[in-house]
């Protein structure tokens, strides 16, 4: 099983992820399309099987990185930041 803990969008705040970014720092909102596109390719082309996600704001990213997934059988756990703690809390996706 390939494991990665990745952000959202690349360079959007500091996260303890370790294996890049689904989206660079530029990513069209408008282009829903093109952003699940983009995420269904990215996560097959590194043979994802389970995502840890934090999560940079940007909602539209956030769904089509989740309809890729669901469509390509990737089990994703998301990373919310607790502005409180400065830390980062888990959020499962069923």
């Amino acid at each position: 099983m390939k494991n990665l803990s990745m952000e959202l969008c690349s360079a959007r705040h500091k996260t303890p992820a370790t294996d890049g970014a689904i989206f660079g720092n530029e990513a069209d909102p408008t282009d829903t399309t093109g952003l699940e596109k983009c995420a269904f390719e990215r996560l097959t082309e590194l043979q994802v099987e389970k995502l840890d996600l934090y999560v940079t704001g940007l909602t539209v990213a956030l769904i089509a990185v989740l309809n890729a997934a669901r469509e390509l059988g990737v089990t994703v756990t998301l990373w919310h930041f607790d502005r409180e703690t400065g830390d980062y809390y888990q959020q499962e996706v069923k």
